[in-house]
């Protein structure tokens, strides 16, 4: 090896020097149940504590399968290997949490806290005492909007408590910039002719210590339920193909003009 390039390859091994291709964090974070979204974080999962923004343009995507590895690891119930301690907190969601299907994805509900509220300044407080308390190492929250002061303060919350705290804002809010480790924006695969109609895409919008990640797709749907509404799209792509193929066999006599259409056309 040249002198150069020695000094070069010296030069890339240091820990001060970053690299626009390269993640540069060394922390360790928690497992998020997917590989792949593991692998584009960064972390090797979620962060350890911090405001995550995740962003989505419409309901009933897996904008909450994507957190559920996370609580049944955090609150795990009997029948679950697990030894998480500590309350998972929702903060105003959407619709009212369901407690037989959070149970049987192995999550003990008897440890979710739900703070039911439409004033938004009972909400930011809510969401302020229970990251700094340190009682609920994770915590979901639903807001229609987020200022830059309201975030840094959420984010310095999550700091004092060592809480993640996990906010799903409507899709126009990420074109407002945040100082957040993370944000995600989920959306439906709606590519014509894919071969992953029930994914969900997923773009890293930002993540502390690299660029954002390509985007890429996560299957978000229970297993059952996945298998079930696959073969409902193939029983109807394949209907769909059988009348198109009727069509064109039906229009091909009319498009020649060899062919005689009845004793009317001799």
């Amino acid at each position: 090896m040249a002198l150069a390039d020695f000094q070069l390859e010296r030069l890339l091994q240091r820990a001060d020097l970053w690299r626009g291709d390269a993640y540069h964090l060394q922390q360790e974070g928690q497992d998020s149940g997917y590989p792949e979204l593991n692998r584009h974080l960064g972390l090797g999962g979620w962060p350890n504590q911090g405001l995550c923004e995740i962003f989505s343009a419409s309901e009933g995507i897996g904008e909450l399968s994507l957190v559920l590895p996370l609580m049944r690891r955090l609150i795990p119930n009997a029948s679950t290997e697990g030894c998480g301690t500590g309350l998972v907190s929702l903060v105003a969601p959407p619709h009212v949490p369901y407690p037989q299907a959070l149970a049987m994805q192995g999550i003990d509900i008897s440890r979710l806290l739900w703070v039911d509220t439409q004033a938004v300044k009972e909400q930011l407080w809510a969401l302020e005492q229970i990251l700094t308390s340190g009682v609920s190492p994770l915590v979901l929250c639903w807001l229609k909007e987020l200022s830059v002061s309201q975030a840094r303060r959420l984010q310095l919350a999550c700091e004092k408590g060592e809480s993640l705290c996990l906010c799903y804002l409507p899709d126009k809010m990420k074109e407002q910039a945040h100082p957040v480790p993370l944000r995600i924006a989920l959306q439906a695969n709606t590519e014509a002719g894919t071969d992953r109609p029930l994914e969900t895409q997923v773009d890293i919008l930002k993540r502390r210590g690299g660029w954002p990640a390509p985007r890429f797709s996560l299957s978000l749907l229970p297993e059952l339920l996945a298998q079930s509404l696959m073969l409902d799209v193939a029983t109807e792509r394949g209907q769909k193909k059988w009348e198109d193929e009727l069509d064109r066999k039906l229009d091909k006599p009319q498009e020649s003009a060899q062919v005689l259409q009845g004793p009317w056309s001799a």
